[in-house]
């Protein structure tokens, strides 16, 4: 499988927004109260898991590398100092809206993407979409 350029950029991107996003959600998720929004967290977590997986297991060769971790997380830790389950479910919305973007913004520029990754980007936009909603209820 020959994998150009935009592709590249398109999974190394996809790969990004899902390891940012795990990341986010393992230091979110013990600063949880509320039951429900822990469980929606952890679902979530879990869905951008295994999508990556498969995102893996079809392009054995890509790079599993996070970029800026130490600032996500450095961010999230002073974002978090005192905190509550509404600014948490926040954060989430809008780590959740910035992958939407990112990935819609990289897909609208890019052409030639090979439909795989096509659907795995979608696959992303979708989950991200249905957690935001899930989400609403705790702004």
């Amino acid at each position: 499988m020959v994998i150009d350029m935009n592709n590249d950029t398109c999974i190394e991107e996809l790969i990004n927004g899902l390891n940012m996003g795990k990341i986010a959600i393992d230091h979110l998720v013990d600063k949880i109260e509320n039951r429900k929004l822990k469980e929606i967290a952890v679902h979530q977590r879990k869905n951008y898991d295994d999508l990556k997986e498969k995102i893996m297991q079809t392009f054995p060769h890509t790079e599993d590398e996070v970029k800026n971790k130490f600032m996500l997380e450095s961010m999230i830790e002073m974002k978090t100092i005192l905190s509550d389950d509404a600014k948490i479910a926040k954060m989430l919305t809008e780590g959740s809206n910035q992958a939407i973007m990112t990935m819609t913004h990289l897909l609208n520029k890019e052409e030639n993407v090979d439909p795989k990754i096509k659907a795995f980007a979608d696959d992303f936009e979708d989950i991200s979409k249905r957690y935001i909603e899930e989400l609403k209820e705790f702004l």
